[in-house]
C-alpha cells in the first residue's frame, strides 16, 4: 500500500449527466456555504517563488493553510497532497515554522524525505489520471516510476488508462506485471503503440478489433505539466456497436444518471434550509460535500460533444 492509499474493493470511474454550471456555494439567510479548504485541486495554489524571506504575508498564510488542508483532508488523493507539498516547498511557506522543509514535513505528517519528493514528482500524473475519471492509488503510480524515467509521463498515463479500461479492478500487482512485461522502452516510444501492447498483454477483446485508428486510444494530456492539466480524452466514438469497452462506459453513464435522478428527488431547497436552521454543524459539511461531488461530476462530463445532426 502506498502512503496515501485507501484499500477499496472496487474503483468506479466517475461520470454523470450534463450540468449547465453548478453553484460552488449554497446560501441561506445567515449561512454561506463554501467548499472546504483543500478538498479539490483547484483550491490548492500553484507552486510559486517566495514573496520574501521574512514573515509570511496574509496571502501566503492563506496559501499555507490551504496546502496543509490539502494534505490533511485528502490523504487518499495523493496528487492533492503532492501539489500541496510542492507549493509549500517552492514558495517556502514553511519558513516561519521551520526552515528545514523535510524536517518540518516529518514533524507535522511523519512523511519521510524520500516519500515526500516522490509525491511531489507524481502529483501531475495522478491529476491527469483523475481528470480521466480514475482514482489511482499512489502505489499504482509508484509501480510505473521506472517506466516514466525511461519514457514520459504521457506513456505512463496511457498504460494506466488502458489497464483500467481492460480489467474490472486495477491493482498494484496488475500494474507491475504489465510494466515488467513491457520491458525496456525507448524514450520516443509511441503512446498509441504502447496502448495496443498493453491490451494485448491483458488479452482484452478490444485487441481483436482492427478498426481502432492510431492515436484514438491515447489520452489527451497536452496540458500535462501546467498548473491544472485538462486531461480530458479526445477519443472518437467507436464505429463498432459491439465494442465491449464502450458498452461498459455507457452502462456507467446510465447508472450515474439514475443515481443522480434519485438523489434529486430527495433534495429540495426547503429541506436544505430546514436542515441548516436545525443543525448547521451537521448540515453545512454535508451540503459542502454534495456541492464538491457535483462539481467533480460536472468536470468529468465537460468533454467536447459531437454535433447533433
Amino acid at each position: 500500500m502506498g502512503l496515501f492509499d485507501i484499500d477499496t474493493e472496487s474503483q468506479q470511474p466517475q461520470a454523470g449527466g450534463l450540468f449547465g454550471g453548478l453553484p460552488a456555494t449554497a446560501t441561506t439567510a445567515s449561512v454561506v456555504v463554501k467548499p472546504l479548504p483543500g478538498t479539490s485541486l483547484a483550491l490548492i495554489p500553484a507552486p510559486y517563488q517566495p514573496h520574501g524571506e521574512d514573515a509570511l504575508s496574509d496571502q501566503e498564510r492563506q496559501d499555507l493553510e490551504a496546502c496543509k488542508a490539502g494534505v490533511d483532508n485528502l490523504r487518499n488523493a495523493f496528487w492533492i497532497a503532492g501539489k500541496s507539498f510542492e507549493t509549500m516547498s517552492t514558495a517556502q511557506l514553511h519558513r516561519e515554522e521551520n526552515p528545514n522543509f523535510a524536517e518540518w514535513v516529518w514533524i507535522n505528517w511523519e512523511i519521510s524525505e524520500s516519500q515526500l519528493y516522490r509525491l511531489m514528482d507524481e502529483w501531475r500524473v495522478g491529476e491527469a489520471l483523475a481528470n480521466l475519471g480514475h482514482k489511482p492509488l499512489e502505489s499504482h503510480v509508484r509501480e510505473m516510476t521506472e517506466l516514466r524515467r525511461q519514457t514520459s509521463d504521457k506513456v505512463a498515463i496511457t498504460v494506466y488508462d488502458t489497464i483500467a479500461r481492460c480489467v474490472p479492478r486495477i491493482t498494484g500487482a496488475v500494474v507491475k506485471k504489465v510494466v515488467d512485461n513491457l520491458g525496456f522502452l525507448s524514450k520516443d516510444v509511441d503512446a498509441a503503440e504502447i496502448g495496443r501492447r498493453v491490451r494485448g498483454l491483458l488479452n482484452s477483446p478490444e485487441q481483436q478489433d482492427g478498426d481502432t485508428e492510431k492515436g484514438d486510444d491515447v489520452p489527451d494530456i497536452s496540458s500535462l505539466g501546467k498548473d491544472s492539466p485538462n486531461g480530458e480524452s479526445e477519443r472518437k466514438p467507436s464505429n463498432s456497436k459491439a465494442d465491449p469497452l464502450a458498452t461498459k462506459d455507457i452502462e456507467r453513464l446510465q447508472d450515474a444518471l439514475v443515481a443522480l435522478q434519485e438523489a434529486a428527488k430527495k433534495v429540495n431547497k426547503a429541506a436544505v434550509r430546514r436542515a441548516v436552521e436545525a443543525q448547521p454543524d451537521v448540515a453545512v459539511p454535508l451540503i459542502q460535500e454534495i456541492g464538491s461531488t457535483l462539481q467533480q461530476i460536472d468536470r468529468a462530463v465537460a468533454v467536447r460533444l459531437p454535433k447533433q445532426e
